[in-house]
């Protein structure tokens, strides 16, 4: 190729041939340049497969000996618990101490008024009267609740018979 360029560049004055040799030049650079550009990217692309390829064989690995101990006789089920759930029971309860009364049964003002932290929240409906669950008109004599049922049918019967729309 140098005497191709020799022979191309003879006719041309030294500053033309300098300027064509530098755009050779160049030229040259830039393809040597992509050229390891792409052997970089070739090279990321091959150590990113065989990091997925190492990663999804430990998974594998794991998820084969995770079988096999749930599969054994030594294996004790346990129950599930969410890490949202320790996080959000062991935050309220920390707030949950801080002292309100200043004094002489005087409520500081600077302390902010806090919601009710989650493991506050009831998860059964009680009522004042009673610590039964259920409110005392749920239990009734079994004749009553039929009467009072019969009752209520005769009535929407009656109100259908009248022409009215029973929803």
């Amino acid at each position: 190729d140098s005497g191709n360029i020799k022979a191309g560049l003879e006719h041309l004055t030294p500053a033309e041939q300098a300027k064509a040799r530098l755009q050779l030049v160049l030229e040259a650079a830039a393809k040597a340049d992509e050229a390891l550009k792409a052997k970089e990217r070739s090279e990321e692309e091959a150590k990113k497969r065989k990091e997925e390829d190492q990663a999804t064989l430990v998974e594998q690995v794991k998820r084969v000996k995770e079988i096999e101990a749930i599969e054994s006789d030594s294996f004790v089920p346990q129950t599930f618990r969410s890490s949202k759930e320790v996080k959000k029971s062991t935050e309220p309860t920390e707030l949950q101490y801080e002292p309100v009364t200043v004094g002489a049964g005087t409520v500081d003002a600077s302390a902010p008024e806090k919601e009710a932290p989650p493991a506050n929240i009831p998860t059964a409906i009680k009522y004042q009267d009673d610590n039964s669950l259920a409110h005392p008109n749920l239990f009734i004599e079994k004749a009553e609740a039929e009467e009072k049922w019969f009752q209520r049918l005769m009535a929407l019967r009656q109100e259908r018979l009248m022409g009215s729309p029973v929803a």
